[in-house]
């Protein structure tokens, strides 16, 4: 090799090193850096743990001191945004929190059940209310006992906080010196208030009549919906459980049946075109229902695409349609096929509803400025799981927005607003 090419070969590699030397020094400095920000915002989050734990704790124990509607409501309000940054700031943390799920489940139904509070009409909270009041604030006040001794442990560096970059091995490590270690161990002895019924989201499913059908005549019903012979359904799998669903398929068609009924359907092809109108997909939706069982509904919406048609049919009481009890068929548009179908929600058991507010009292219920284009009566499930009966507003404000007002019948006050 010539003397000047072997020169120029040192002096490129020489060039090389330096500057991937420096690119590292670089890259070294800009991760400690990264490394320092995500160390300080983990322990910020822990620290608003803490604080939101104790600020729910105390407004829980705030409210069962006033006897004010109007104060009582606000710290119920306090207490739902306290719980919410609790869950927030504890998912932030550098560490799984799947495995602390009886601590955010906790935080996550005391925040429901404040907000819950917020909507009551009474003049003050009943002795029940204060009473899971008290449960909640107990268990709020013991929760934040344990964070401030881990806070304690923190500060003293006795305890660490887990790495982000090692997520997957912080819950589980053996040395039991990280944060989410004494987490976990205080989540497996900690006792949240047990479940009861109220207005909100996490409240317990109403039980629910488990329905008569038999095993035969499930698949006999999933081969009548599939227009197949019964030796020609295959069974996917089944759940246990008072309800007896089956999953069965007929090529590419998925049913699934319980002891009330056919309960759901769905095709996996993709629809080319159509064949048929609107009118001509509802004649086969009602046509299908009436085959599968489902007799006496009212059709309370019908939206969809090029390709699919969607219908929704409401059971009705007294003439009543129970809307958020309906079932959903789609039509595909190019062969008139039963594309998918939902019952899973369908619920007709008698209701024992009180109608004291007149269609002329709904609506003085509305702002100025914004009047009803129509009311109808309908019937609502409120985040509880229980029926409410509603007036139905389709509004119109000064500057033309659009919204449906819902107002219970029975109270005569405004329950629920969508746009």
């Amino acid at each position: 090799m010539p003397l000047k090419l072997k020169r120029l070969l040192v002096i490129y590699t020489a060039a090389a090193v330096t500057a991937l030397a420096g690119f590292s020094y670089a890259a070294e400095k800009q991760l400690g850096a990264l490394r320092l920000m995500a160390d300080t915002g983990s322990a910020r989050a822990f620290e608003e743990a803490v604080t939101s734990v104790e600020d729910l704790s105390r407004s829980f124990r705030k409210i069962g001191f006033t006897g004010d509607s109007a104060l009582g409501k606000r710290l119920c309000a306090q207490a739902l945004a306290d719980a919410q940054a609790a869950e927030t700031a504890i998912a932030i943390l550098p560490f799984s929190t799947q495995e602390l799920e009886k601590l955010s489940g906790f935080l996550g139904r005391a925040g429901d059940y404040a907000g819950s509070l917020c909507a009551l009409t009474d003049e003050t909270l009943g002795e029940d209310d204060r009473g899971h009041l008290r449960e909640f604030g107990a268990a709020a006040e013991d929760f934040a006992a344990r964070l401030r001794e881990l806070q304690g442990q923190l500060h003293s560096g006795e305890l660490t906080m887990d790495s982000r970059e090692r997520k997957l091995q912080n819950v589980e490590d053996a040395a039991g010196q990280k944060l989410s270690a004494l987490l976990l161990d205080y989540e497996r002895d900690f006792s949240a208030p047990e479940d009861f019924a109220y207005e909100g989201r996490f409240s317990p499913a109403e039980s629910r009549e488990p329905g008569t059908l038999t095993e035969e005549e499930g698949r006999a019903l999933a081969a009548a919906a599939a227009g197949v012979e019964e030796r020609e359904l295959r069974e996917e799998y089944e759940y246990e459980g008072t309800d007896g669903r089956r999953c069965y398929s007929a090529g590419g068609l998925l049913l699934g049946v319980s002891r009330r009924g056919l309960e759901f359907a769905a095709q996996s092809r993709l629809v080319s075109g159509a064949a048929i109108d609107a009118d001509g997909a509802r004649e086969r939706a009602e046509r299908f229902l009436e085959k599968v069982g489902y007799a006496d509904l009212t059709l309370c919406d019908e939206s969809g695409s090029e390709s699919i048609a969607v219908f929704s049919y409401a059971p009705a009481q007294d003439g009543v349609p129970r809307v958020d009890d309906a079932l959903t068929i789609s039509i595909a548009l190019d062969d008139g096929s039963v594309y998918a179908f939902d019952a899973t929600r369908f619920r007709d058991e008698p209701l024992e509803l009180r109608w004291n507010t007149d269609e002329a009292e709904a609506r003085e219920t509305l702002p100025e400025g914004v009047e009803a284009e129509s009311a109808r009566r309908v019937i609502r499930r409120s985040p509880g799981g229980n029926s409410v009966a509603c007036w139905e507003l389709a509004c119109v404000d000064k500057d033309g927005n659009r919204a449906r007002v819902y107002v219970d019948a029975r109270s005569g006050r405004p329950w629920a607003i969508e746009l």
